[in-house]
Protein backbone atom coordinates (compact mmCIF):
# COMPACT_ATOMS: atom_id res chain seq x y z
CA UNK A 1 0.00 0.00 0.00
CA UNK A 2 1.56 3.58 -1.03
CA UNK A 3 0.47 6.64 1.30
CA UNK A 4 1.24 9.25 -0.60
CA UNK A 5 2.91 12.29 1.16
CA UNK A 6 2.60 16.43 1.36
CA UNK A 7 4.66 19.04 2.02
CA UNK A 8 4.08 20.27 5.52
CA UNK A 9 4.29 24.11 4.78
CA UNK A 10 7.22 25.35 4.38
CA UNK A 11 9.15 23.52 7.12
CA UNK A 12 11.22 21.07 4.73
CA UNK A 13 9.00 17.81 6.17
CA UNK A 14 6.90 15.60 4.09
CA UNK A 15 4.25 13.91 5.60
CA UNK A 16 2.00 10.92 5.54
CA UNK A 17 -1.65 12.77 3.71
CA UNK A 18 -3.12 10.55 6.56
CA UNK A 19 -1.48 10.81 9.58
CA UNK A 20 -2.15 8.80 13.31
CA UNK A 21 -4.10 10.61 15.88
CA UNK A 22 -2.35 8.88 18.97
CA UNK A 23 -5.44 9.77 21.22
CA UNK A 24 -7.58 7.26 21.30
CA UNK A 25 -4.20 4.62 21.82
CA UNK A 26 -3.64 6.04 25.13
CA UNK A 27 -7.01 7.56 26.53
CA UNK A 28 -10.31 6.54 26.25
CA UNK A 29 -12.60 8.47 23.73
CA UNK A 30 -15.60 9.14 22.29
CA UNK A 31 -18.88 7.07 24.35
CA UNK A 32 -21.00 8.33 22.09
CA UNK A 33 -19.96 6.95 19.47
CA UNK A 34 -17.58 4.19 21.00
CA UNK A 35 -19.86 1.39 22.59
CA UNK A 36 -16.14 0.48 24.35
CA UNK A 37 -14.97 3.76 24.60
CA UNK A 38 -11.82 2.00 26.62
CA UNK A 39 -8.06 2.35 25.12
CA UNK A 40 -6.09 -0.93 24.33
CA UNK A 41 -3.75 -2.13 26.53
CA UNK A 42 0.39 -1.52 25.96
CA UNK A 43 0.69 -4.53 24.19
CA UNK A 44 -2.09 -3.90 21.84
CA UNK A 45 -1.02 -0.36 21.18
CA UNK A 46 2.44 -1.43 20.76
CA UNK A 47 1.72 -3.45 17.68
CA UNK A 48 -0.76 -0.73 15.96
CA UNK A 49 2.21 1.39 16.53
CA UNK A 50 4.41 -0.76 14.64
CA UNK A 51 1.69 -2.12 12.63
CA UNK A 52 1.46 1.88 11.51
CA UNK A 53 4.81 2.58 10.60
CA UNK A 54 5.14 -0.48 8.07
CA UNK A 55 1.45 1.06 6.55
CA UNK A 56 3.75 3.91 5.51
CA UNK A 57 2.07 6.39 7.99
CA UNK A 58 4.71 8.87 8.69
CA UNK A 59 2.94 11.43 11.03
CA UNK A 60 2.21 10.53 14.38
CA UNK A 61 0.37 13.27 16.34
CA UNK A 62 0.38 13.17 20.48
CA UNK A 63 -0.22 15.38 23.37
CA UNK A 64 0.77 14.92 27.45
CA UNK A 65 -3.51 15.46 27.36
CA UNK A 66 -3.76 11.82 25.52
CA UNK A 67 -3.03 9.85 29.04
CA UNK A 68 -0.64 7.31 28.28
CA UNK A 69 0.19 7.72 25.12
CA UNK A 70 3.26 9.73 24.56
CA UNK A 71 4.89 7.02 27.06
CA UNK A 72 3.65 3.84 24.76
CA UNK A 73 4.91 5.70 21.55
CA UNK A 74 8.14 6.11 23.98
CA UNK A 75 8.38 2.23 24.77
CA UNK A 76 7.13 0.89 21.59
CA UNK A 77 8.83 2.76 18.70
CA UNK A 78 11.47 4.92 19.75
CA UNK A 79 13.86 2.61 18.44
CA UNK A 80 12.43 2.90 15.10
CA UNK A 81 12.57 7.21 14.99
CA UNK A 82 13.54 7.58 12.14
CA UNK A 83 11.07 6.25 10.04
CA UNK A 84 8.19 8.75 11.65
CA UNK A 85 7.43 12.89 12.22
CA UNK A 86 6.52 13.27 15.71
CA UNK A 87 4.46 16.08 16.80
CA UNK A 88 3.13 16.68 20.42
CA UNK A 89 2.08 19.35 22.50
CA UNK A 90 2.15 22.07 26.03
CA UNK A 91 -0.14 23.59 27.72
CA UNK A 92 -2.34 20.94 28.66
CA UNK A 93 -1.88 18.02 31.08
CA UNK A 94 -4.72 15.63 31.50
CA UNK A 95 -5.38 11.95 33.34
CA UNK A 96 -8.51 10.53 34.92
CA UNK A 97 -9.08 13.62 36.90
CA UNK A 98 -9.58 15.79 34.02
CA UNK A 99 -7.36 18.06 32.66
CA UNK A 100 -5.68 21.09 33.55
CA UNK A 101 -3.72 24.51 31.69
CA UNK A 102 -1.26 26.05 32.04
CA UNK A 103 0.54 28.04 28.91
CA UNK A 104 3.26 30.12 31.50
CA UNK A 105 6.32 29.94 29.66
CA UNK A 106 7.71 27.89 33.22
CA UNK A 107 5.04 25.11 32.17
CA UNK A 108 5.72 25.26 28.42
CA UNK A 109 9.49 24.31 29.27
CA UNK A 110 8.65 21.74 31.89
CA UNK A 111 5.79 20.07 29.09
CA UNK A 112 8.23 19.87 26.76
CA UNK A 113 10.92 18.13 28.80
CA UNK A 114 8.62 15.57 30.13
CA UNK A 115 7.34 14.84 26.76
CA UNK A 116 11.41 14.71 25.51
CA UNK A 117 11.95 11.70 28.48
CA UNK A 118 8.37 10.01 28.23
CA UNK A 119 8.77 10.14 23.89
CA UNK A 120 12.24 8.46 24.70
CA UNK A 121 13.38 11.05 21.96
CA UNK A 122 16.07 14.04 21.75
CA UNK A 123 13.99 16.10 19.71
CA UNK A 124 10.68 16.94 18.94
CA UNK A 125 9.72 17.57 15.30
CA UNK A 126 6.76 19.53 15.62
CA UNK A 127 5.58 21.37 19.02
CA UNK A 128 1.74 22.84 18.63
CA UNK A 129 0.34 24.62 21.14
CA UNK A 130 -2.46 22.63 22.73
CA UNK A 131 -6.43 24.02 22.37
CA UNK A 132 -4.78 27.47 22.16
CA UNK A 133 -7.48 30.68 22.90
CA UNK A 134 -7.21 34.14 21.37
CA UNK A 135 -5.50 35.58 25.08
CA UNK A 136 -2.73 33.02 25.43
CA UNK A 137 -1.95 33.74 21.50
CA UNK A 138 -2.29 37.58 21.85
CA UNK A 139 0.38 37.27 25.03
CA UNK A 140 2.66 35.60 23.08
CA UNK A 141 4.31 34.10 26.13
CA UNK A 142 3.95 30.25 25.10
CA UNK A 143 5.29 30.74 21.82
CA UNK A 144 8.42 32.44 22.94
CA UNK A 145 9.13 29.69 25.29
CA UNK A 146 8.53 27.04 22.40
CA UNK A 147 11.03 29.01 20.56
CA UNK A 148 13.77 28.98 22.94
CA UNK A 149 12.99 25.23 22.82
CA UNK A 150 13.74 25.33 19.21
CA UNK A 151 16.58 27.28 20.06
CA UNK A 152 18.40 24.66 22.45
CA UNK A 153 17.36 21.79 19.77
CA UNK A 154 15.02 20.50 21.76
CA UNK A 155 12.24 21.31 19.01
CA UNK A 156 12.58 21.44 15.04
CA UNK A 157 9.03 23.40 14.46
CA UNK A 158 6.57 25.20 15.83
CA UNK A 159 2.87 25.12 15.25
CA UNK A 160 -0.68 25.60 17.32
CA UNK A 161 -4.03 23.67 17.19
CA UNK A 162 -7.23 25.35 18.07
CA UNK A 163 -10.35 26.84 16.60
CA UNK A 164 -10.63 28.40 13.17
CA UNK A 165 -11.18 32.19 14.34
CA UNK A 166 -8.03 30.85 16.69
CA UNK A 167 -6.20 29.74 13.34
CA UNK A 168 -6.33 33.02 11.67
CA UNK A 169 -5.41 34.72 14.49
CA UNK A 170 -2.12 32.67 14.61
CA UNK A 171 -1.41 33.15 11.28
CA UNK A 172 -2.02 36.87 11.17
CA UNK A 173 0.73 37.05 14.15
CA UNK A 174 3.33 34.68 12.56
CA UNK A 175 5.52 33.07 14.46
CA UNK A 176 3.31 29.19 13.56
CA UNK A 177 4.81 26.89 10.91
CA UNK A 178 1.74 25.31 11.21
CA UNK A 179 -2.13 24.91 12.32
CA UNK A 180 -4.45 21.72 13.60
CA UNK A 181 -8.16 22.70 13.35
CA UNK A 182 -11.48 21.08 12.94
CA UNK A 183 -12.22 20.66 9.36
CA UNK A 184 -14.93 18.35 7.74
CA UNK A 185 -18.02 17.92 6.16
CA UNK A 186 -19.89 18.54 9.01
CA UNK A 187 -18.19 22.27 9.37
CA UNK A 188 -17.26 24.23 6.76
CA UNK A 189 -16.11 26.87 8.38
CA UNK A 190 -12.60 26.84 7.26
CA UNK A 191 -13.15 27.49 3.90
CA UNK A 192 -14.44 30.60 4.92
CA UNK A 193 -10.54 32.35 5.32
CA UNK A 194 -8.60 30.07 6.90
CA UNK A 195 -7.28 27.78 4.14
CA UNK A 196 -7.20 30.92 1.69
CA UNK A 197 -4.76 32.33 4.44
CA UNK A 198 -2.81 28.91 5.36
CA UNK A 199 -2.02 29.13 1.58
CA UNK A 200 -1.11 32.61 1.51
CA UNK A 201 1.78 32.22 4.33
CA UNK A 202 2.81 28.82 3.21
CA UNK A 203 1.30 27.12 6.56
CA UNK A 204 1.28 23.13 7.15
CA UNK A 205 -2.50 22.52 7.77
CA UNK A 206 -3.56 19.41 9.63
CA UNK A 207 -6.48 18.19 9.94
CA UNK A 208 -8.52 17.22 13.20
CA UNK A 209 -11.86 15.38 13.17
CA UNK A 210 -11.40 15.52 9.37
CA UNK A 211 -14.60 12.22 10.16
CA UNK A 212 -16.16 14.04 13.07
CA UNK A 213 -15.17 12.23 15.93
CA UNK A 214 -16.17 9.18 13.88
CA UNK A 215 -19.39 10.48 13.45
CA UNK A 216 -19.22 10.59 9.40
CA UNK A 217 -18.74 6.29 9.87
CA UNK A 218 -21.26 3.94 9.88
CA UNK A 219 -20.72 4.91 13.80
CA UNK A 220 -22.81 7.46 13.11
CA UNK A 221 -26.40 5.20 14.28
CA UNK A 222 -24.66 5.62 17.71
CA UNK A 223 -25.83 8.88 18.03
CA UNK A 224 -28.44 9.77 20.44
CA UNK A 225 -29.01 13.30 18.48
CA UNK A 226 -31.85 12.46 15.75
CA UNK A 227 -30.84 15.61 14.19
CA UNK A 228 -27.73 15.31 13.43
CA UNK A 229 -28.64 11.49 12.36
CA UNK A 230 -30.77 12.97 9.59
CA UNK A 231 -28.17 15.24 8.93
CA UNK A 232 -25.74 12.56 8.50
CA UNK A 233 -27.59 10.25 6.41
CA UNK A 234 -28.34 12.96 3.85
CA UNK A 235 -24.56 12.27 2.82
CA UNK A 236 -25.47 8.91 1.83
CA UNK A 237 -26.92 9.71 -1.30
CA UNK A 238 -23.11 10.26 -2.21
CA UNK A 239 -22.42 6.59 -0.96
CA UNK A 240 -22.65 3.43 -2.47
CA UNK A 241 -21.53 0.78 -4.98
CA UNK A 242 -22.27 2.48 -8.22
CA UNK A 243 -19.84 4.07 -10.38
CA UNK A 244 -18.45 7.14 -9.15
CA UNK A 245 -19.91 7.10 -6.00
CA UNK A 246 -17.68 7.09 -2.73
CA UNK A 247 -17.55 3.42 -1.16
CA UNK A 248 -18.66 4.70 2.25
CA UNK A 249 -18.87 7.81 4.46
CA UNK A 250 -15.23 7.86 5.55
CA UNK A 251 -14.22 7.57 1.88
CA UNK A 252 -16.46 10.55 0.81
CA UNK A 253 -15.13 12.46 4.03
CA UNK A 254 -11.54 11.81 3.36
CA UNK A 255 -11.65 12.37 -0.26
CA UNK A 256 -13.64 15.61 0.08
CA UNK A 257 -10.66 17.26 2.70
CA UNK A 258 -8.13 15.24 0.35
CA UNK A 259 -8.97 16.89 -2.28
CA UNK A 260 -7.84 20.64 -1.36
CA UNK A 261 -4.22 21.24 -1.73
CA UNK A 262 -3.81 23.13 1.21
CA UNK A 263 -3.99 20.35 3.12
CA UNK A 264 -0.75 18.86 4.54
CA UNK A 265 -2.12 15.94 6.35
CA UNK A 266 -5.54 14.35 7.79
CA UNK A 267 -5.02 13.01 11.47
CA UNK A 268 -6.65 9.52 11.95
CA UNK A 269 -7.53 9.21 15.01
CA UNK A 270 -8.62 5.14 15.99
CA UNK A 271 -7.17 2.69 18.17
CA UNK A 272 -7.21 -0.14 15.20
CA UNK A 273 -4.81 -0.79 12.91
CA UNK A 274 -7.81 -2.49 10.14
CA UNK A 275 -9.04 1.28 10.66
CA UNK A 276 -6.03 2.92 9.60
CA UNK A 277 -5.39 0.55 6.53
CA UNK A 278 -8.86 0.69 5.26
CA UNK A 279 -8.55 4.64 5.48
CA UNK A 280 -5.73 4.41 3.82
CA UNK A 281 -6.75 2.64 1.14
CA UNK A 282 -10.08 4.87 1.22
CA UNK A 283 -7.58 7.96 0.33
CA UNK A 284 -6.01 6.94 -2.30
CA UNK A 285 -9.40 6.65 -4.21
CA UNK A 286 -9.69 9.94 -5.60
CA UNK A 287 -13.39 11.33 -6.38
CA UNK A 288 -14.43 12.90 -8.98
CA UNK A 289 -14.55 17.04 -8.56
CA UNK A 290 -18.52 16.78 -9.70
CA UNK A 291 -19.52 14.25 -6.80
CA UNK A 292 -17.34 16.49 -4.01
CA UNK A 293 -19.15 19.96 -4.82
CA UNK A 294 -22.42 18.05 -4.94
CA UNK A 295 -21.35 17.03 -0.95
CA UNK A 296 -20.30 20.08 -0.94
CA UNK A 297 -23.62 22.05 -1.86
CA UNK A 298 -25.43 19.53 0.49
CA UNK A 299 -22.71 20.15 3.84
CA UNK A 300 -23.52 24.01 3.31
CA UNK A 301 -27.27 23.60 3.35
CA UNK A 302 -26.16 21.85 7.02
CA UNK A 303 -24.93 25.54 8.08
CA UNK A 304 -26.66 27.16 10.77
CA UNK A 305 -28.23 24.01 12.05
CA UNK A 306 -25.42 21.89 12.09
CA UNK A 307 -22.52 24.01 12.17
Amino acid sequence: MIINRRPLGSTGLQVSELGFGALEIGRDWAPDVNSDPSHPDEMEATRVLNGLLDLGVNFIDTAPAYWSSEEFIGRAISHRRSEFILATKVGEHCDRNGSFYDYSAEATTRFVDQSLARLKTDVIDLLQIHSASMEVLERGETLSAMQAAQRAGKVRHLGMTGGVAECVRALELGGYETVQFPYNLLNLAAEDRLLALAREKNAGVIIMRGIAGGKLSAKFENLKDEKLKDAIRGFLKYVGPEPGKARDLVHLSLGYLLSRPEVSSVIIGTRRLDTVAANAEAAAQALSPSLLAEARDYALSLRGSIW
